[in-house]
């Protein structure tokens, strides 16, 4: 015990200052890991959104030769599953709305950087994106 201390509070700063520097790792953590969660939920968007355009590019030849212009479904779910997994993400589901469009959903985990010290090893993200299937040229462009 130093001079001018009063017996009984030895330590008490230090319970101070260490719940004070945890609640700047769990703010730092929050804030890095939470910036981190939302660029990868952009980037899951992106990715759907460039999943259903890889979908819609899928025509039924057999079809073409008929003159009629469909999208051929089943190439059309192995395109845009390859494209999410050439990204890196899962949870990929794709589903045709009025027949010519098509709308890509995924998830994806975000790994956490510094909530790992506490737990928190993964964050849930979701991703959403649709196109059009369109076909024909009219004339020339430009």
């Amino acid at each position: 015990m130093r001079l001018g201390q009063p017996a009984g509070e030895a330590g008490a700063v230090s319970f101070f200052v260490v719940g004070c520097v945890l609640g700047f790792f769990a703010l730092a953590g929050l804030t890095f890991d939470g910036g981190g969660k939302v660029h990868e939920a952009e980037r899951a968007d992106a990715v759907a959104r460039e999943a259903a355009r890889a979908a819609c590019e899928q025509v039924d030849q057999r079809a073409v030769l008929s003159g009629v212009y469909r999208l051929n479904r089943t190439w059309a779910r192995q395109a845009g599953a390859a494209y999410v997994s050439s990204a890196g993400m899962n949870g990929y589901h794709l589903s045709f709305l009025h027949g010519d469009i098509c709308k890509v959903t995924l998830t994806a985990d975000y790994r956490t950087q510094l909530l790992d010290l506490i737990g928190i090893t993964d964050l849930s993200v979701s991703g959403s994106g649709q196109a059009r299937f369109v076909y024909g040229v009219t004339g020339i462009e430009g």
